[in-house]
């Protein structure tokens, strides 16, 4: 029979200090790897907060763009439930609830929210877990007014010239006439005109021979979108026939125009516009903005140069033609003219069809005295046309998102002043476009856009607004 042998004292006192050792590490280990575990936890927990935070501002940031939205359009309820004082307003959206029993809120201050100048936004936006620290971040935003008008020529489709040498320019109409001399050997033409297509298609943009002094911009995202003719132009004043500058080329060009509506004030019905008429007439009284508003079927003017429809000096005046779509609203022909005297506007809403010839429009050389709006909704059946052709000379903005604008020009007198927007834009012949660059600040009534994004992540950059946003 064997005996068990033991190992000498030593021997096991050695095997037990190694076990001891290799437990030791082993829980050193184990402490190490949940302490990163617990760091990588805490990280992804912080990183998850941030990103929530931030998402938390930038819905306060939305929450004003909407109020803003609305007090464009003069809703009166615009800043309803925020707290108002002097030129300032501000509001602070609770009860956000997030994992983890976390909560959040975000307070919003808006300097300018009466919109007499562009609006800044700052949004301070918290969540507090429900164990560490809370999160912050601070978002502001400057706003600005965007110009329906900032380019000359703009057609969500197609956009062609055709036939002759047509061209486009610009002015400026705060310095006078176009092409007057402004001293200096200077004068009020310049090669900032521009015209663009939103459409993605091939060719979408066919400059033929024409030129366009000034830029150019296209849907699509290659060049493929503009087709140039063997003497089409685009570049500045010395560029030679049959040379374009692609650095004025832009492209992935897009539009975002809403349907125009006519204004619902009530108006003063005066029937069909024939002869030669002057508004407002005699007796007729304003409505409570000052402006004089009139219902009329139609507009036709033809024949010797005494028949005009005109805007007495000092007077502001809508019409609205209630011709259906599809029918003849507007028709200038012959020697007959619309005249807008010195320091009056018209204001000219319609979705029927639109003829300017003859002696076409004269308004003292503001093109936004005469304001063209087509109230032809996106979608509608038919098609709305806006014509200016002969040697009927156009001074105004037309706003036609929806209906395809012809201009047919020839003569010495066949020229565009102003800017369009319309569907689909059609240039033939001998027309000159020139883009009044006065329109680009034209921008009442309209939505405001970013013009500055920024977070404020230091303490000097937050202590500019700490003070109004510790409410």
């Amino acid at each position: 029979m064997k005996r068990k042998q033991n190992l000498p004292r030593s021997e096991r006192g050695s095997l037990l200090l190694a076990a001891m050792i290799l437990t030791l590490a082993i829980s050193i280990s184990l402490v190490s790897f949940l302490k990163l575990g617990q760091t990588n936890l805490n990280i992804s927990n912080r990183a998850f907060y941030a990103n929530a935070t931030m998402n938390l501002a930038e819905s306060g940031l939305e929450e004003a763009m909407w109020s803003i939205g609305k007090a464009v359009d003069g809703d009166a309820a615009a800043w309803n439930s925020w707290t108002l004082s002097g030129n300032a307003a501000w509001r602070n959206f609770t009860n956000y609830t997030f994992d983890a029993n976390s909560t959040g809120n975000v307070r919003v201050y808006v300097r300018n929210y009466s919109l007499a100048a562009a609006p800044v936004v700052v949004a301070r936006a918290t969540i507090t877990p429900a164990t560490g620290p809370s999160v912050e971040k601070w978002v502001t935003v400057s706003l600005f007014q965007r110009s329906l008008f900032a380019n000359g020529l703009v057609a969500k489709n197609n956009l062609t010239f055709s036939g002759g040498n047509a061209s486009v320019d610009s002015y400026d109409s705060r310095q006078g006439v176009y092409n007057a001399s402004l001293g200096g050997g200077a004068y009020n033409r310049y090669d900032r005109g521009s015209a663009g297509s939103a459409s993605v298609s091939v060719s979408s943009f066919s400059l033929s021979n024409s030129s366009i002094w000034g830029n150019v911009s296209i849907g699509t995202s290659d060049y493929s979108g503009l087709s140039v003719g063997p003497n089409g132009l685009v570049g500045d004043f010395s560029a030679t026939s049959g040379t374009v500058d692609y650095t004025r080329v832009n492209t992935d060009f897009t539009t975002n125009f809403d349907d125009a509506s006519a204004p619902t004030v009530a108006g003063i019905v005066i029937g069909g516009i024939g002869g030669a008429t002057v508004l407002p007439r005699g007796g007729d009284a304003p409505a409570a903005d000052g402006k004089y508003y009139y219902d009329v079927t139609g507009i036709s003017l033809s024949g010797p140069a005494s028949r005009i429809l005109s805007v007495a000096p000092g007077n502001d005046v809508v019409v609205r033609i209630t011709a259906p779509s599809g029918a003849s609203g507007v028709s200038i022909t012959g020697n007959a003219s619309i005249q807008v005297l010195a320091g009056s506007t018209l204001e000219m809403y319609t979705e029927s069809n639109v003829s300017i010839a003859g002696g076409g429009i004269a308004n003292s050389n503001d093109p936004a005295a005469f304001q063209l709006w087509s109230t032809r909704p996106s979608g509608a059946t038919g098609t709305q046309s806006i014509s200016v052709s002969g040697n009927g000379q156009l001074s105004a903005i037309v706003y036609a998102p929806n209906a395809d604008v012809t201009m047919n020009g020839g003569g010495s007198s066949g020229n565009v002043y102003g800017a369009v927007v319309a569907d689909t834009i059609s240039v033939t012949g001998g027309s000159d476009f020139h883009y009044d660059e006065a329109l680009s600040a034209m921008s009442s009534g309209n939505p405001f856009g970013v013009s500055l994004w920024s977070e404020l992540t230091t303490a000097a950059q937050r202590s500019t607004w700490s003070s109004v946003l510790s409410f």
